[in-house]
């Protein structure tokens, strides 16, 4: 049976504070996991305040874009984190949409090729190989002794983000763990499979996967499914979970999504996202319902499911709707 996780959108209007008292909220509800998003925001700083706010539960960036941290800014963000929560925070990673950073000014290169890379030059330097991985980084001293970066004193999880196959073997070869967003549920044995096939590789046991699983709880089944809609018309429209849906089986619903996407078209692209894809990514509805769906994906071979609440109810506000949510799917 799979964990229970939740992860945070820090894009949402909420202040820092929130974050921190949703982290509380997972701990005492009994949740695995509090994870952050990243998007308009810093996941790291954030994750940093949920740590020194809680005393149990794992905390970590669900993901993290490396295209905008180098890899050792990353480890040693990652090493105090760890120190200071004593070894409860995971460094999630992944690559961004290449839209967003090109509009930034950001080069993306090859993506499986590039996020492998990434993570080793992070273990490197937590590993306390840094050095050897940047030989031509001059030598610094304090005091006459010889200055080194930071290593932290208990391990790192470095987990790596998928939507596809390619990258979640490319991932799971070298990374802890993998992170899915936005992949149906439908899909997400092809991407277990692809860890596998990386473990087998690598000669040691595939590393977990966690699969997050949006969540909207109301009683009005018919309420929650239009914000559902209207939550997740824009994501499924971007170009990697525009691919894994079709993967999955939607190649006509993949592509009226996508001519919409292009062509702006809102009301098309909420449209095309049927109540049948809804219940692909979702939790939606009352209590009850919600919890029959979360059986499924405890039947996906998922080591986390990795709950996203978003506020539903007239006029709730993002923390209200989460910590609601949280306290109605808290494991029991």
């Amino acid at each position: 049976m799979a964990e229970l996780g939740v992860a945070l959108l820090t894009f949402a209007p909420a202040r820092t504070q929130d974050f921190v008292s949703l982290g509380r909220c997972a701990e005492e509800e009994g949740y695995a996991a509090c994870y952050t998003t990243e998007s308009l925001t810093d996941t790291l700083s954030i994750d940093l305040a949920i740590l020194l706010g809680t005393s149990r539960i794992r905390v970590g960036s669900f993901v993290t874009v490396s295209y905008l941290r180098h890899p050792i800014i990353a480890a040693q963000m990652a090493t105090t984190a760890s120190d200071l929560s004593g070894g409860r925070f995971v460094l999630g990673v992944g690559l961004g949409h290449k839209v967003r950073l090109e509009a930034l000014g950001v080069t993306v290169g090859k993506p499986s090729t590039d996020l492998p890379a990434y993570v080793r030059d992070v273990k490197e330097v937590l590993a306390g190989r840094g050095k050897q991985r940047y030989p031509d980084l001059p030598p610094q001293s304090y005091q006459g002794r010889p200055l080194d970066f930071r290593t932290p004193e208990h391990p790192v999880p470095v987990y790596t983000a998928a939507v596809g196959p390619k990258m979640a073997e490319a991932g799971a070869a070298v990374s802890d763990g993998v992170m899915t967003w936005l992949v149906p549920h439908s899909g997400t044995s092809e991407l277990v499979a692809a860890t596998v096939r990386a473990g087998e590789r690598t000669g040691r046991p595939a590393p977990p996967l966690e699969a997050s699983v949006h969540v909207f709880v109301c009683d009005d089944l018919d309420a929650a499914r239009e914000t559902a809609r209207a939550s997740l018309s824009y994501w499924v429209g971007l170009p990697a979970y525009n691919s894994a849906l079709a993967r999955a089986g939607y190649e006509e619903e993949a592509a009226r999504i996508a001519t919409a996407f292009r062509a702006g078209d809102t009301a098309a692209l909420g449209a095309a996202v049927s109540d049948r894809l809804i219940d692909e990514y979702c939790l939606v509805g009352p209590r009850a319902r919600c919890l029959d769906q979360l059986a499924r994906w405890h039947d996906a071979d998922v080591a986390t499911a990795v709950l996203v609440p978003h506020p539903v109810l007239p006029g709730e506000s993002y923390p209200a709707g989460v910590e609601r949510s949280l306290r109605a799917l808290a494991p029991s």
